[in-house]
Order: C-alpha cells, then sequence, then structure tokens
C-alpha cells in the first residue's frame, strides 16, 4: 500500500484517496456534533485564506516547474551535442550487447543490457569453474557470479510484464541493486594476480555493463521527472482555476444557504464541497511531489555509494 501511495499508484487517484479522507473526516466531525463546521463566520475565514492561498500557490509551483524544465531549452549546438551523446551511447550500448539495433523502448532496452549482464555473469562462472589453482577465489567469483545473474533475472521477469511505459520501467528499475555486486567484483579484482586474465576481463565487462545501467537509468529518470512535473503543471492550471472559481462561489453564497430552513445534514454536504474542493490543487501537488521525491531519494545514489539507510527506504517504498 505504501509503494501504491508513493509510487506505482495513478496520482489523480491518490489524490482522491486524500481529499476523501479529508472529506470523511469533516463530515464525521459535523454530523457527530464534534466541531462546528457550518458556522458562516467560520466558512467564510477559510474560504478567504484559501482563495489568497491558491491564488499564490498554483502560480508558484508552476513557476518552479518550468524553471526546472528550462534545462530542455538551449542552442543548437546545444541540443545538437545532446543528441549526439544518447546517439552515442546507444552505440556504445550496442556494441557490448551485441545487438544491431537498439531498441527505442526503454523496457527492451534495460532487458537487452541486462540479458548481457547474465550471459557475461555465465561465462564468468564457466571459465572460473576451469581453473582451480585457487579455490577460495573461485568460490568468490562463483558466488558474485551467481548474486549477479539472479538479480539481472529477477529484474528482467519483472520488466517482461511491463509494457513501453518509460516510468513504469523506471519503477521496476528502482528495485535494481547491483551496488554491492560491484563493490564486490572491485574487491575481486584487487587479488587479480589470483585469477585468470579471461576471469579478470569478464568481470571488468560485467563492471561496464552495470555502469551502462545506471547511466542510463539516471537519464530515464530525468525523463520521467520532467514529463511527471508537466504533467504536474497542467493539472495544477486545470485544477487551480476551478478551485478559486468554486472557492469564489462560496464566499458569496454560503451565508444566503446557512440562513436558510435546511436540515444540518445538508448543510454540513454544502460545507463539506465548499472545504474539500478548493483542495484539489493541493492534493495533486502533494501526489506528484510525494513521487518525483520518492524516485529522487531512491536514485540519488546509485553506483558504489550506497546511503545507510537505503535497504530500509527501499523497504517503506
Amino acid at each position: 500500500m505504501t509503494r501504491w501511495f508513493l509510487l506505482t499508484g495513478n496520482r489523480l487517484l491518490v489524490s482522491l484517496v486524500m481529499l476523501l479522507g479529508i472529506a470523511g473526516l469533516f463530515v464525521v466531525s459535523g454530523a457527530f456534533g464534534l466541531a462546528t463546521v457550518t458556522t458562516p463566520n467560520r466558512v467564510m475565514w477559510y474560504l478567504n485564506g484559501t482563495v489568497n492561498g491558491l491564488l499564490t500557490l498554483v502560480p508558484i509551483s508552476v513557476g518552479v516547474n518550468q524553471i526546472v524544465l528550462s534545462h530542455e531549452f538551449g542552442s543548437i549546438q546545444d541540443l545538437y551535442q545532446r543528441r549526439t551523446d544518447v546517439t552515442q551511447f546507444r552505440k556504445r550500448v550496442e556494441r557490448q550487447t551485441g545487438t544491431t539495433v537498439s531498441s527505442p523502448h526503454a523496457s527492451a532496452f534495460f532487458d537487452a543490457l541486462l540479458a548481457a549482464v547474465v550471459d557475461t555473469a555465465e561465462d564468468l562462472r564457466r571459465t572460473t569453474g576451469l581453473d582451480r589453482n585457487d579455490d577460495q577465489s573461485t568460490d568468490d567469483v562463483d558466488d558474485v557470479a551467481r548474486a549477479v545473474m539472479a538479480e539481472a533475472d529477477r529484474t528482467r521477469d519483472e520488466l517482461s510484464a511491463v509494457d513501453a511505459d518509460m516510468l513504469r520501467t523506471l519503477l521496476v528499475l528502482l528495485d535494481y541493486d547491483d551496488s554491492g555486486q560491484f563493490t564486490e567484483m572491485q574487491r575481486l579484482q584487487v587479488r587479480s594476480d589470483r585469477l585468470p586474465e579471461e576471469t579478470v576481463t569478464r568481470l571488468h565487462r560485467v563492471e561496464e555493463l552495470m555502469m551502462e545501467i545506471d547511466a542510463a537509468r539516471q537519464y530515464v529518470k530525468t525523463v520521467v521527472v520532467e514529463r511527471q512535473l508537466s504533467q504536474l503543471s497542467r493539472l495544477l492550471i486545470y485544477t487551480g482555476i476551478f478551485a478559486v472559481a468554486v472557492a469564489t462561489l462560496g464566499i458569496f453564497s454560503y451565508q444566503d444557504v446557512a440562513g436558510l430552513t435546511v436540515s444540518r445534514t445538508l448543510l454540513v454536504a454544502v460545507a463539506s464541497v465548499f472545504v474539500v474542493v478548493p483542495l484539489v490543487p493541493l492534493a495533486i501537488l502533494g501526489a506528484y511531489i510525494l513521487r518525483v521525491a520518492t524516485i529522487a531519494r531512491r536514485t540519488a545514489a546509485f553506483g558504489p555509494f550506497v546511503p545507510a539507510d537505503r535497504r530500509s527506504s527501499d523497504d517503506e517504498a
């Protein structure tokens, strides 16, 4: 449930859950007399503050998002260089994975990289098994190769259930943890004088493939975050205008509604609408920021350096 709330869940559904929780709390408090929620003065105070807050929150949030996205713009030379770098990276991956043309879809692209990791690790086990001059080193290499293959195979199995969606691909790759294996391979190479040259070469190749995976994963993260922020900006504009309109309507009409002879239940329902609807932009902002912040935290230290709380945070999300 935590993972759904932070990462995998549809952001509009997550926002709806937040709003329903607030609405439920408000209705229960009003229906059972736990709080006075229908007093016109209190509702007016809330709506006035909400309108002022929305008129500040929405433009600032959209402006910050546009600043983050502004690095996508640049001179023709800058854009050409970025495109060239991506093309060179793809060609390098094609050479290392033995593919003629790499897939333009993220899931298939990473599957090819992980398949190359599995094949290289299998070759590593096979070549190391032929040499028994140092049983301890041989066993260590075999253990590392098995761990590399197990992690890559697990990730490939999850990718096989993912379509071409880049976000879903990234969410699978967040769980691909090669940091420990990378460190163990470096330790093995320190003892390279006791390992066959072919084994050392394959260890180095697995390292290179892992570095390509980490680099590609960071690139995909950048693209996904940019798309999430773009979508957030659009939704904030749509819902912000609507929320301000509803709050303004409440300011002009709620006192008249409260003066009518209506049941308390109906009055609580009307007040709930005027309280919850203006919070829609804030709920959407919260839902998207939760995802972006969680992705940023999970990808902050891919590679040889891993925070001490990485494992515990993985369990939470």
